[in-house]
Protein backbone atom coordinates (compact mmCIF):
# COMPACT_ATOMS: atom_id res chain seq x y z
CA UNK A 1 0.00 0.00 0.00
CA UNK A 2 1.04 3.58 -0.58
CA UNK A 3 0.30 7.32 -0.34
CA UNK A 4 1.18 8.12 -4.03
CA UNK A 5 -1.22 11.20 -4.41
CA UNK A 6 -1.48 14.51 -5.94
CA UNK A 7 -3.26 17.58 -5.70
CA UNK A 8 -4.74 18.94 -8.63
CA UNK A 9 -5.88 23.06 -8.60
CA UNK A 10 -8.39 24.11 -11.00
CA UNK A 11 -9.51 27.52 -12.14
CA UNK A 12 -12.83 27.60 -11.46
CA UNK A 13 -15.97 30.02 -12.02
CA UNK A 14 -16.12 31.21 -7.99
CA UNK A 15 -12.21 30.50 -7.69
CA UNK A 16 -10.05 27.80 -7.64
CA UNK A 17 -11.06 24.50 -6.37
CA UNK A 18 -8.79 21.33 -5.23
CA UNK A 19 -9.01 17.71 -5.58
CA UNK A 20 -6.74 14.85 -4.21
CA UNK A 21 -5.99 11.77 -6.84
CA UNK A 22 -4.55 8.69 -6.46
CA UNK A 23 -0.78 8.66 -9.01
CA UNK A 24 -2.24 5.27 -10.58
CA UNK A 25 -5.24 6.88 -12.33
CA UNK A 26 -2.86 9.09 -14.58
CA UNK A 27 -2.29 5.19 -16.10
CA UNK A 28 -6.16 4.61 -16.91
CA UNK A 29 -8.51 6.61 -18.84
CA UNK A 30 -10.62 7.87 -15.76
CA UNK A 31 -11.00 11.03 -13.62
CA UNK A 32 -11.12 9.99 -9.93
CA UNK A 33 -10.23 12.65 -7.12
CA UNK A 34 -11.70 13.47 -3.52
CA UNK A 35 -12.62 17.45 -3.24
CA UNK A 36 -11.37 20.45 -0.86
CA UNK A 37 -13.61 22.72 0.79
CA UNK A 38 -12.68 25.84 -0.88
CA UNK A 39 -13.83 27.22 -4.64
CA UNK A 40 -17.71 27.25 -4.51
CA UNK A 41 -20.34 29.17 -3.62
CA UNK A 42 -21.73 27.70 -0.48
CA UNK A 43 -21.80 30.22 2.67
CA UNK A 44 -21.18 29.36 6.30
CA UNK A 45 -21.12 26.85 8.13
CA UNK A 46 -20.76 24.56 4.76
CA UNK A 47 -18.33 27.57 2.93
CA UNK A 48 -17.68 26.44 0.06
CA UNK A 49 -17.43 23.49 -2.05
CA UNK A 50 -20.26 21.80 -0.33
CA UNK A 51 -21.49 19.18 -2.81
CA UNK A 52 -24.16 17.65 -0.63
CA UNK A 53 -27.87 17.97 -0.40
CA UNK A 54 -28.90 16.45 3.20
CA UNK A 55 -26.80 18.62 5.62
CA UNK A 56 -29.04 21.71 5.32
CA UNK A 57 -27.30 23.58 2.81
CA UNK A 58 -29.23 25.91 0.24
CA UNK A 59 -29.91 23.91 -2.68
CA UNK A 60 -29.49 25.97 -5.09
CA UNK A 61 -26.06 26.55 -3.92
CA UNK A 62 -25.59 22.31 -4.01
CA UNK A 63 -26.56 22.61 -7.61
CA UNK A 64 -24.06 25.65 -8.36
CA UNK A 65 -21.23 23.60 -6.79
CA UNK A 66 -22.21 20.27 -8.51
CA UNK A 67 -22.04 21.83 -12.19
CA UNK A 68 -17.93 23.26 -11.42
CA UNK A 69 -17.54 19.65 -10.95
CA UNK A 70 -19.39 18.52 -13.90
CA UNK A 71 -17.69 20.94 -16.35
CA UNK A 72 -14.14 19.77 -15.30
CA UNK A 73 -15.31 16.70 -16.00
CA UNK A 74 -16.92 17.21 -19.68
CA UNK A 75 -20.72 16.98 -18.80
CA UNK A 76 -24.14 17.77 -17.69
CA UNK A 77 -24.76 17.53 -14.43
CA UNK A 78 -28.11 15.69 -14.38
CA UNK A 79 -25.36 12.82 -15.31
CA UNK A 80 -24.38 12.84 -11.94
CA UNK A 81 -25.74 9.74 -10.01
CA UNK A 82 -25.31 8.73 -6.74
CA UNK A 83 -27.07 6.97 -3.61
CA UNK A 84 -28.53 8.59 -0.37
CA UNK A 85 -26.12 6.90 2.25
CA UNK A 86 -27.50 5.57 4.98
CA UNK A 87 -23.98 3.50 6.65
CA UNK A 88 -25.64 0.67 4.96
CA UNK A 89 -24.41 -2.49 3.01
CA UNK A 90 -25.95 -2.16 -0.25
CA UNK A 91 -23.88 -1.42 -3.52
CA UNK A 92 -26.09 -0.77 -6.68
CA UNK A 93 -25.03 -0.87 -10.25
CA UNK A 94 -25.88 2.54 -12.28
CA UNK A 95 -27.72 1.40 -15.76
CA UNK A 96 -28.80 3.31 -18.14
CA UNK A 97 -31.95 3.98 -16.31
CA UNK A 98 -30.42 5.30 -13.24
CA UNK A 99 -27.79 7.81 -14.59
CA UNK A 100 -29.06 11.20 -12.97
CA UNK A 101 -30.01 9.85 -9.66
CA UNK A 102 -29.82 12.17 -6.85
CA UNK A 103 -28.04 14.83 -9.21
CA UNK A 104 -30.39 17.51 -8.12
CA UNK A 105 -31.99 16.57 -5.03
CA UNK A 106 -31.89 14.09 -2.27
CA UNK A 107 -35.24 12.97 -2.78
CA UNK A 108 -34.27 10.81 -6.26
CA UNK A 109 -31.07 9.57 -5.21
CA UNK A 110 -31.17 5.71 -4.80
CA UNK A 111 -32.83 4.40 -1.59
CA UNK A 112 -30.49 2.54 0.89
CA UNK A 113 -27.54 2.54 -1.19
CA UNK A 114 -23.86 3.11 0.32
CA UNK A 115 -21.87 2.43 -3.03
CA UNK A 116 -22.61 3.12 -6.45
CA UNK A 117 -20.66 1.11 -9.39
CA UNK A 118 -20.65 1.32 -13.10
CA UNK A 119 -18.67 0.45 -16.42
CA UNK A 120 -20.79 3.19 -18.62
CA UNK A 121 -18.46 5.83 -19.59
CA UNK A 122 -19.43 9.88 -18.88
CA UNK A 123 -20.99 8.88 -16.15
CA UNK A 124 -20.03 10.47 -12.70
CA UNK A 125 -20.35 8.63 -9.36
CA UNK A 126 -20.68 10.92 -6.20
CA UNK A 127 -19.79 10.18 -2.59
CA UNK A 128 -20.04 12.15 0.10
CA UNK A 129 -17.76 12.45 3.14
CA UNK A 130 -17.19 14.62 6.04
CA UNK A 131 -14.87 11.81 7.87
CA UNK A 132 -15.94 8.69 6.63
CA UNK A 133 -13.68 6.88 4.39
CA UNK A 134 -14.61 7.61 0.80
CA UNK A 135 -13.50 4.41 -1.40
CA UNK A 136 -12.83 4.57 -5.34
CA UNK A 137 -12.67 1.33 -6.88
CA UNK A 138 -11.50 0.54 -10.20
CA UNK A 139 -11.46 -2.71 -12.55
CA UNK A 140 -8.46 -2.15 -14.79
CA UNK A 141 -9.36 -5.66 -16.94
CA UNK A 142 -13.65 -4.60 -17.58
CA UNK A 143 -13.26 -0.73 -17.16
CA UNK A 144 -15.62 -0.67 -14.65
CA UNK A 145 -15.72 1.93 -11.36
CA UNK A 146 -17.05 2.61 -7.99
CA UNK A 147 -17.34 4.36 -4.89
CA UNK A 148 -18.10 3.17 -1.80
CA UNK A 149 -19.33 4.87 1.48
CA UNK A 150 -16.88 3.06 4.24
CA UNK A 151 -17.52 4.84 7.59
CA UNK A 152 -16.71 2.62 10.76
CA UNK A 153 -20.03 0.51 9.84
CA UNK A 154 -19.08 0.27 6.21
CA UNK A 155 -15.46 -0.76 7.20
CA UNK A 156 -16.42 -3.49 9.47
CA UNK A 157 -18.97 -4.67 7.29
CA UNK A 158 -16.49 -5.11 4.31
CA UNK A 159 -18.33 -2.54 2.18
CA UNK A 160 -15.74 -2.10 -0.14
CA UNK A 161 -15.07 -5.82 -0.92
CA UNK A 162 -18.92 -6.47 -1.30
CA UNK A 163 -19.10 -3.78 -4.07
CA UNK A 164 -15.94 -5.76 -6.04
CA UNK A 165 -17.99 -8.99 -5.24
CA UNK A 166 -21.21 -7.28 -6.88
CA UNK A 167 -18.69 -6.05 -9.91
CA UNK A 168 -17.62 -9.48 -10.68
CA UNK A 169 -21.15 -10.57 -10.83
CA UNK A 170 -22.06 -8.13 -13.38
CA UNK A 171 -18.81 -7.19 -14.75
CA UNK A 172 -16.25 -10.30 -13.86
CA UNK A 173 -14.51 -8.14 -12.16
CA UNK A 174 -11.83 -10.30 -10.29
CA UNK A 175 -10.00 -8.67 -7.11
CA UNK A 176 -6.68 -8.77 -8.38
CA UNK A 177 -7.50 -6.25 -11.57
CA UNK A 178 -8.80 -3.43 -9.11
CA UNK A 179 -6.85 -0.65 -8.23
CA UNK A 180 -8.39 1.27 -4.75
CA UNK A 181 -8.30 4.81 -3.63
CA UNK A 182 -8.88 5.88 -0.55
CA UNK A 183 -9.74 9.78 0.42
CA UNK A 184 -9.32 12.51 2.95
CA UNK A 185 -10.96 11.00 5.99
CA UNK A 186 -10.68 10.39 9.62
CA UNK A 187 -6.96 9.40 10.47
CA UNK A 188 -5.93 6.79 13.16
CA UNK A 189 -5.10 9.23 15.93
CA UNK A 190 -8.20 11.21 15.83
CA UNK A 191 -10.81 8.43 15.73
CA UNK A 192 -11.29 7.96 19.25
CA UNK A 193 -14.29 5.45 19.70
CA UNK A 194 -15.34 3.59 23.02
CA UNK A 195 -13.60 0.49 23.89
CA UNK A 196 -16.48 -1.82 23.39
CA UNK A 197 -16.05 -0.81 19.81
CA UNK A 198 -12.26 -0.52 20.16
CA UNK A 199 -13.00 -4.15 20.68
CA UNK A 200 -15.63 -5.49 18.08
CA UNK A 201 -12.61 -4.13 15.31
CA UNK A 202 -9.86 -5.93 17.09
CA UNK A 203 -11.82 -9.11 17.21
CA UNK A 204 -12.94 -8.63 13.27
CA UNK A 205 -9.08 -8.12 12.81
CA UNK A 206 -7.93 -11.04 14.22
CA UNK A 207 -10.51 -13.26 11.97
CA UNK A 208 -9.44 -11.16 9.06
CA UNK A 209 -5.51 -11.51 9.18
CA UNK A 210 -1.95 -12.54 11.45
CA UNK A 211 -0.94 -9.06 11.12
CA UNK A 212 -0.48 -7.31 14.98
CA UNK A 213 -4.35 -6.16 16.21
CA UNK A 214 -2.05 -2.76 16.75
CA UNK A 215 -2.15 -2.25 13.32
CA UNK A 216 -5.59 -1.46 13.45
CA UNK A 217 -6.24 -0.28 17.15
CA UNK A 218 -4.46 1.08 20.21
CA UNK A 219 -5.93 1.72 23.57
CA UNK A 220 -4.37 5.11 25.12
CA UNK A 221 -2.83 4.59 28.76
CA UNK A 222 -4.13 7.64 29.96
CA UNK A 223 -8.21 6.49 28.70
CA UNK A 224 -9.01 3.33 29.49
CA UNK A 225 -12.28 3.27 28.63
CA UNK A 226 -11.17 4.45 24.67
CA UNK A 227 -9.95 3.04 21.86
CA UNK A 228 -8.20 4.47 18.39
CA UNK A 229 -9.08 2.82 15.46
CA UNK A 230 -7.36 2.86 11.92
CA UNK A 231 -9.73 2.48 9.57
CA UNK A 232 -7.59 3.20 6.41
CA UNK A 233 -5.43 0.23 7.66
CA UNK A 234 -8.42 -2.21 8.47
CA UNK A 235 -10.04 -1.24 4.61
CA UNK A 236 -6.63 -1.88 2.86
CA UNK A 237 -6.19 -5.03 4.94
CA UNK A 238 -9.36 -6.55 3.97
CA UNK A 239 -9.16 -5.80 0.27
CA UNK A 240 -5.74 -7.47 0.24
CA UNK A 241 -6.20 -10.48 1.80
CA UNK A 242 -9.05 -10.94 -0.87
CA UNK A 243 -6.59 -10.52 -3.38
CA UNK A 244 -5.71 -6.57 -4.14
CA UNK A 245 -2.52 -6.40 -4.48
CA UNK A 246 -0.87 -4.45 -2.08
CA UNK A 247 0.74 -2.01 -4.88
CA UNK A 248 -2.57 -1.52 -6.48
CA UNK A 249 -3.82 0.60 -2.82
CA UNK A 250 -3.45 4.05 -2.24
CA UNK A 251 -4.23 5.38 1.22
CA UNK A 252 -4.04 9.18 0.70
CA UNK A 253 -3.69 9.64 4.29
CA UNK A 254 -5.54 13.06 4.67
CA UNK A 255 -6.72 13.38 8.18
CA UNK A 256 -9.92 15.43 7.69
CA UNK A 257 -10.16 16.26 11.39
CA UNK A 258 -7.16 18.21 11.24
CA UNK A 259 -6.56 19.23 8.13
CA UNK A 260 -8.73 22.56 7.69
CA UNK A 261 -9.40 22.34 4.30
CA UNK A 262 -11.70 19.26 4.65
CA UNK A 263 -14.81 19.34 6.15
CA UNK A 264 -15.12 17.30 8.86
CA UNK A 265 -18.85 16.41 10.84
CA UNK A 266 -16.42 15.83 14.36
CA UNK A 267 -14.41 18.78 14.36
CA UNK A 268 -17.43 20.97 12.91
CA UNK A 269 -20.13 19.32 15.40
CA UNK A 270 -21.97 18.11 12.65
CA UNK A 271 -22.87 21.03 11.07
CA UNK A 272 -20.61 21.24 7.94
CA UNK A 273 -20.98 20.74 4.50
CA UNK A 274 -19.28 17.21 2.70
CA UNK A 275 -16.88 16.63 0.11
CA UNK A 276 -17.40 14.82 -2.49
CA UNK A 277 -15.06 11.23 -3.84
CA UNK A 278 -15.74 11.53 -7.56
CA UNK A 279 -15.27 8.96 -10.20
CA UNK A 280 -15.91 8.48 -13.78
CA UNK A 281 -14.96 6.52 -17.03
CA UNK A 282 -13.36 7.55 -19.71
CA UNK A 283 -14.10 6.53 -23.72
CA UNK A 284 -11.51 3.34 -23.82
CA UNK A 285 -9.42 2.77 -26.95
CA UNK A 286 -8.29 -0.34 -28.57
CA UNK A 287 -6.12 0.46 -31.49
CA UNK A 288 -2.51 1.53 -33.20
CA UNK A 289 -1.20 3.67 -35.62
CA UNK A 290 2.24 3.97 -36.42
CA UNK A 291 3.72 5.79 -38.91
CA UNK A 292 7.38 6.21 -40.63
CA UNK A 293 8.98 9.64 -42.01
CA UNK A 294 12.19 10.30 -43.58
CA UNK A 295 14.28 13.12 -43.56
CA UNK A 296 16.86 13.71 -45.50
CA UNK A 297 19.69 11.00 -43.84
CA UNK A 298 17.66 10.25 -41.03
CA UNK A 299 14.97 7.50 -40.69
CA UNK A 300 12.56 8.58 -37.88
CA UNK A 301 10.00 6.05 -36.56
CA UNK A 302 7.73 6.55 -34.47
CA UNK A 303 4.25 4.92 -33.09
CA UNK A 304 1.62 6.42 -30.56
CA UNK A 305 -0.25 4.05 -29.29
CA UNK A 306 -3.75 4.09 -27.65
CA UNK A 307 -3.47 0.37 -25.95
CA UNK A 308 -6.41 -0.85 -23.95
CA UNK A 309 -6.61 0.43 -20.24
CA UNK A 310 -4.23 3.41 -21.36
CA UNK A 311 -5.64 6.91 -21.50
CA UNK A 312 -4.98 9.64 -24.16
CA UNK A 313 -3.30 11.58 -21.67
CA UNK A 314 -0.88 8.82 -20.90
CA UNK A 315 0.46 8.40 -24.13
CA UNK A 316 3.60 9.02 -25.14
CA UNK A 317 5.65 9.29 -28.20
CA UNK A 318 7.79 6.17 -28.66
CA UNK A 319 10.90 7.72 -31.11
CA UNK A 320 14.10 6.11 -32.04
CA UNK A 321 16.17 7.14 -35.03
CA UNK A 322 18.55 5.54 -37.24
CA UNK A 323 20.87 6.53 -39.54
CA UNK A 324 20.64 5.75 -43.44
CA UNK A 325 24.37 4.64 -44.79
Amino acid sequence: MNQSVKCIDVKGPHGTWSYETPSWSERFPIVMGDTYRHGGVSKAPYESLNLAFHVGDEAQSVRENRAIIAKYLGVEPNRISCGNQVHGLKAVEITEDLIGAGAFGEDTAIDDCDAVFTNLPHVPLFLFTADCVGVGIYDAKHHAIATTHAGWRGAIGRLPVLTIEAMKEAYGTEFKDCYIYLGPSIGPESFEVDIELGKRFELAWRDMTDRDSSDVVNYPGDKLDKAYINLWNFIGEDLVVNGVPPEHITIGGTDSVTEVDCYSYRREAGQTGRMALFAMLQDRYNSTFTGIIIKYDILYIYMLGFVEGISLKSCTFDLKYYIIK
